[in-house]
């Protein structure tokens, strides 16, 4: 399988003896001198081929043919144009060195050239490139590289040694078929052994949006990345929860209603007390302005209120939270058994006020899925028949109508997105697409078992997670209908 891509403008580190074969990425100046001379069409760039002379394993020679790229590498384009100024981007780099393979790559590369030690208080300067296997079909290879910013990203994550990381481009990009963004995700899942249990559970609420309701949670794909020359494993391409992905008014700090989107950082974001503690501002930009208002509002009705202001039918609960949005992702929260993801690892949004129509209500997304599916955050195992709430859902549950409306949604999910033979069709298809890339991910890592509970590999967890998801289904649909009987 060959690569549609392009290398760094500088890889003076990226030789990487780690493995066996060789696949070579090169920009070859030639043909930026051709396409100059204009002997050669910019819209018909050089293919990825094997050497015909190599026989069979043969390194495949990836070479850059864009326009732009020629021109920067014969220094006729400035790259401060190019590349937003980002520190220290030379027009004229050097002749990149060889990106050494030794596997023929089944997910898109990820390749950064950092200049500087990667750390979580602020971004590196870097140049990133993407790297596309034919027949992928998550469209090509970037014409150029990026310049950008890298760092460490996550909380508890970062003292484990495969890290997660935080990309800034200088502008903003549309990386694979994923939407434009400037802001990127590298996420290890260094404790899920199957590699896969964020993507799963985004997808999965994500297959729960409509036309009348968005079900909002980042999209993302598999690739490998490599920093400074040194293969770091599979890792999960994800966007960021931001304004752009829950299409939100731009903040006009004129405006008296502002777009807000808060994060629950600790188990004190349990709407049991009225006001932010464990959450974090995610939106407005807190360097600009403080908006808890709105948050402090809503947890103050919610822990404070009498059962008969909190079920109002005008004033009550259901005017300021989207109901069916608070049932999906409770369901989900159940359907994986998150038990670090109810009190705390959610984010909670709400547009800003438009004149003319309905107050805009709070709506809940996903994040931080890796201790799901029969594990925990430190991926200790969990059984199938964990209930988990908190004050506001404890609350909901008490309500005949809402227990009604809850159920009747489930029993709807288990026949369609979230039923057993859906999830497992998931696991496998997220299974197929890793293929090689988890084993080579387990082999660059094998020495990290110490930071895992036991010594599950791959293959048995992708099927305990299958037995695990048919055994949590079962006791959620005798659960469920307990509950919806029998009021707490």
């Amino acid at each position: 399988m060959g690569l549609d891509g392009i290398v760094p403008l500088r890889a003076e580190q990226c030789n990487v003896r780690r493995h066996r074969g060789r696949l070579l990425i090169r920009s070859v100046w030639l043909i930026a001198v051709l396409l100059l001379a204009g002997w050669v069409g910019a819209a018909d760039p050089l293919r990825a081929e094997r050497s015909h002379t190599a026989g069979p394993g043969a390194p495949a020679l990836i070479r850059s043919a864009s326009l732009i790229t020629a021109l920067l590498l014969a220094g006729w384009v400035s790259a401060a144009g190019a590349f937003a100024q980002i520190a220290d981007t030379s027009a004229k780099a050097d002749a990149p060195e060889l990106l050494t393979l030794d596997f023929e790559p089944n997910l898109p590369l990820v390749v950064v050239e950092a200049k500087g030690a990667i750390n979580h208080a602020q971004g590196v300067p870097c140049i990133i490139s993407l790297l596309t296997p034919k027949g992928v079909g998550l469209g090509k290879s970037n014409s150029i590289p990026w310049a950008g910013t890298m760092k460490i990203h996550g909380g508890v994550s970062q003292g484990y040694p495969k890290k997660s990381y935080s990309l800034t481009l200088a502008t903003p990009a549309k990386l694979l078929d994923l939407r434009e963004s400037a802001h990127w995700l590298l996420n290890a899942a260094f404790i899920d052994r199957s590699l896969m249990r964020h993507k799963l559970s985004y997808d999965l609420f994500r297959s729960l949006n409509s036309k009348s309701a968005s079900r909002f949670a980042v999209a993302s794909r598999f690739v490998e990345v490599y920093l400074n020359g040194d293969y770091q494993g599979a890792y999960l391409l994800m966007e960021r929860t931001d304004r752009q992905l829950f299409q939100m008014h731009a903040f006009r700090s004129n405006e008296v209603s502002h777009a807000c989107i808060y994060k629950a950082i600790d188990h004190a974001a349990n709407f049991g007390q009225p006001w932010h503690a464990g959450y974090e501002q995610r939106e407005p930009d807190p360097l600009v302005m403080t908006y808890w208002q709105p948050l402090d509002e809503f947890d103050r009705f919610v822990s404070s209120s009498s059962d008969q202001e909190f079920f109002d039918p005008q004033t009550g609960i259901a005017s300021r939270l989207d109901l069916d949005n608070a049932i999906d992702f409770h369901l989900l929260v159940l359907l994986t058994s998150n038990l670090d993801g109810i009190t705390k690892n959610f984010l909670i949004a709400r547009n800003a006020a438009s004149p003319g129509l309905a107050k805009p209500r709070f709506f809940f997304s996903p994040w931080d899925y890796d201790g799901t599916f029969g594990r925990n955050w430190d991926a200790s195992e969990v059984g199938p028949t964990e209930w988990l709430s908190n004050h506001l859902f404890d609350r909901l549950m008490r309500d005949h109508a809402y227990r009604e409306r809850f159920t009747r949604r489930w029993k709807e999910l288990r026949e369609r997105g979230f039923s057993t033979a859906t999830i497992q069709g998931m696991i496998d298809a997220n299974a197929h697409t890793l293929g090689e890339a988890a084993r080579r991910n387990a082999s660059r890592w094998r020495t990290a078992a110490g930071y895992y509970p036991d010594r599950l590999a791959f293959a048995e967890d992708v099927s305990q997670m299958k037995t695990w998801i048919e055994s949590r289904g079962h006791w959620l649909d005798a659960e469920i209908q307990r509950r919806n009987l029998s009021p707490p």
